[in-house]
């Protein structure tokens, strides 16, 4: 996986910022390959004609996701990208969980990442099953001046990778394998950071990660991550504990097993 900048706009700060997140990789407007690309929000006004136009074409690609990040101005992103709802900008004095906000998302668009006190900082929106993905966040992650924040950030930012693809993510079954795709590893985080999952699976997804799926394909996730021998007696194997590695889960399940000391941290 990587993730993909504008060399157009590459020494914005939020672009050498993001280098501590992961890594990137410098490509032309006019040259997008198939994957992400992030976009401080901002940029979108400074666009031209025929760069928006390129943009949206690759947007257009179900197996591509546009993550929207600050620097932002007010604006209506429906004015840039080709959406079929209004998903607004607007300025607002506030805080999550502690981080202050100055942006907020007013649409109708309803699968919401980061929300609080009925405000949207963060949201997914496909136009239609063939389209890809557009994830806005109002949430300050690439800003410099709030580095106390950058683990948090860094996770945040994790976070939004992993809502992209898992409809078309296939299992693959051999000698007891499992794919392990990110409903998995969704599973895995809570499992590690002791959060049950005997009943009501979907709520504690979308409680520490704000995604909303279906109970059944939930269940169906945790009996083949115990039938893979991924958890047994509702704790992590070896096996389980190889991934949490492979995959550098480590600070997502802090981050949970820290917050659920301190259930208000959470909607």
């Amino acid at each position: 996986m990587f993730i993909q900048v504008l060399e157009e706009y590459k020494n914005r700060t939020e672009y050498r910022l993001l280098n501590n997140y992961c890594t990137c990789e410098l490509v032309s407007i006019k040259a997008l390959k198939k994957g992400r690309l992030v976009l401080p929000g901002i940029i979108l006004s400074k666009m031209q004609k025929e760069e928006l136009n390129f943009l949206n074409s690759w947007i257009d690609n179900k197996e591509n996701q546009l993550i929207v990040l600050p620097a932002w101005n007010e604006m209506n992103l429906g004015e840039y990208c080709n959406t079929s709802v209004s998903i607004k900008i607007k300025r607002i004095d506030g805080y999550y969980n502690k981080i202050p906000i100055n942006y907020k998302i007013e649409t109708v668009a309803k699968d919401k990442l980061f929300s609080e006190n009925g405000k949207k900082f963060g949201i997914n929106y496909r136009r239609n099953l063939s389209s890809g993905l557009i994830t806005v966040v109002t949430l300050p992650l690439l800003d410099y001046k709030l580095i106390e924040f950058e683990n948090e950030f860094k996770n945040y930012f994790n976070s939004l990778i992993q809502n992209i693809d898992y409809v078309e993510e296939n299992i693959e079954e051999n000698n007891n394998e499992i794919g392990i795709d990110n409903l998995h590893v969704f599973l895995l985080i809570l499992s590690a950071a002791e959060v049950q999952l005997e009943k009501k699976i979907d709520s504690s997804i979308f409680k520490y990660f704000g995604s909303k799926f279906k109970e059944e394909i939930l269940v169906e996730k945790y009996k083949e991550l115990i039938a893979g021998g991924y958890i047994n007696n509702k704790e992590l194997t070896d096996k389980g504990m190889m991934v949490v590695e492979e995959k550098n889960l480590k600070s997502f399940i802090y981050v949970i097993k820290e917050r659920r000391e301190n259930e208000d941290g959470w909607n």
